[in-house]
């Protein structure tokens, strides 16, 4: 779904529940209220899928503001620091240290837990959050335009990273300040924004079925005959199946002659386990 700006993620699977009549709906990858763009959903037993497309790279395409520093990294804070706007070229020296491994501090205000609590519940009550560093990854960082003070960003990185963080660093790093003006997440993964649809209007058609899920991310899928492919679908002990078994494959996803979906099953230790049964397929 495209997720429009002003709401949380969780808002956002509201009326995503409804249409699709479940209240078994759960989200990849957090965004931002004032954040827009792709936000990845799964219904029913594809919930338990989540953490695949967590773990995905993502893609963000961003203005920065230079000149100040919001408490919360973004437009809804208050300024607590001002400095000179730099010249592009300070811009564009100071890039270069934003690439492949770089330690970065979150936002105090982010849903990050720190000794039980999320940090942005002590920050908005004024309470110091110290947040502990965090190594990412940028695997690209795109300088779109210049505007000054906005600077437009396109950025792929790893899960975890804070492009509100990359904002402030990078003001820093240019002997300035700087806040992240504007969010949009373009990617995740193989996903694209281009192909979502603001979460009010889409309906269960507008979905990937489970195969066609797992193939899109790169899980292996194998046909099984249907005897076996019925037992799947109660559990049946996987030692006692005949089961074709590859050792390059941690996950693998088997289907009957039809193509409909029996269990997806990981390796582990040269065994396969059950990762999600479909018991509701006959």
């Amino acid at each position: 779904m495209d997720k429009p700006a002003g709401i949380s993620s969780f808002s956002a699977l509201g009326s995503l529940k409804r249409n699709l009549g479940t209240g078994k709906v759960g989200h990849a990858g957090t965004l931002d209220p004032f954040a827009t763009g792709l936000l990845l959903a799964l219904s029913g037993k594809l919930t338990r899928s989540v953490s695949l497309l967590s773990d995905m790279d993502k893609e963000y395409e961003a203005v920065f503001r230079f000149g100040e520093e919001t408490d919360t990294l973004d437009t809804e804070g208050n300024v607590i620091a001002e400095a000179p706007v730099p010249e592009y070229s300070s811009i564009q020296k100071s890039v270069v240290v934003f690439s492949g491994t770089i330690t970065q501090i979150p936002p105090a205000f982010s849903a990050i837990k720190i000794n039980g609590k999320r940090a942005y519940s002590s920050a908005r009550k004024g309470l110091d959050v110290e947040m502990p560093e965090r190594q990412v990854q940028i695997r690209s960082f795109e300088l779109l335009n210049w505007n000054p003070p906005d600077l437009g960003v396109k950025i792929r990185c790893s899960k975890g990273t804070y492009i509100r963080s990359v904002a402030r660093d990078l003001g820093l790093e240019s002997g300035s300040r700087a806040f992240c003006r504007s969010l949009r997440r373009t990617a995740i993964g193989p996903f694209s924004v281009d192909n979502a649809l603001p979460p009010e209007t889409i309906k269960q058609n507008n979905g990937l079925l489970p195969v066609d899920f797992f193939q899109s991310i790169g899980v292996c899928v194998k046909t099984v005959p249907l005897d076996i492919a019925g037992r799947l679908r109660q559990g049946f002990p996987v030692s006692r199946l005949s089961i074709p078994l590859s050792s390059e494959d941690r996950l693998t996803l088997f289907t009957d002659d039809n193509g409909i979906p029996a269990a997806l099953m990981e390796l582990k230790n040269e065994k396969l386990h059950y990762s999600i049964v479909f018991d509701n397929f006959s």
